[in-house]
């Protein structure tokens, strides 16, 4: 599995970071740079890893998320004081859940058709005659 597959799996959104490498960012969303955010990224090339980068406030934080993280079968792959990489299959739905939770990141939720068919009768209204 890479990470677009990943991505469509779980209705979330792929975006490359500076490096042109593709990232799921997550949580805060006000950074400039996608590699500043806390994001879920491709750790090996056969697609059998993935890693979750947790950039936290403090150390606490950080401590809380790892004891969250471990007993659900996430590997410590680098751990600072505030800021780390742990590592988990994609092919597992509760370490993906556990993941796209702990980085903060949103779930694209489709649209219903009944909202399809009003926003379709709003902006034909809207629109001018011609």
């Amino acid at each position: 599995m890479d990470i677009q597959q990943f991505a469509e799996q779980y209705r979330v959104r792929v975006r490359r970071d500076s490096c042109g490498d593709e990232v799921i960012p997550g949580k805060p969303r006000h950074t400039t740079r996608q590699e500043d955010r806390r994001h879920i990224l491709q750790h090996s090339d056969d697609g059998n890893l993935f890693g979750v980068c947790l950039l936290l406030n403090s150390a606490r934080a950080f401590g809380n998320a790892v004891r969250r993280l471990l007993p659900a079968g996430f590997i410590s792959g680098q751990t600072g004081d505030a800021e780390g990489v742990l590592l988990f299959d994609p092919a597992n739905p509760e370490q993906a859940k556990a993941a796209i939770r702990e980085a903060g990141i949103r779930i694209r939720v489709p649209a219903s058709p009944e909202r399809l068919a009003q926003l379709r009768t709003a902006r034909a209204m809207s629109s001018p005659p011609v």
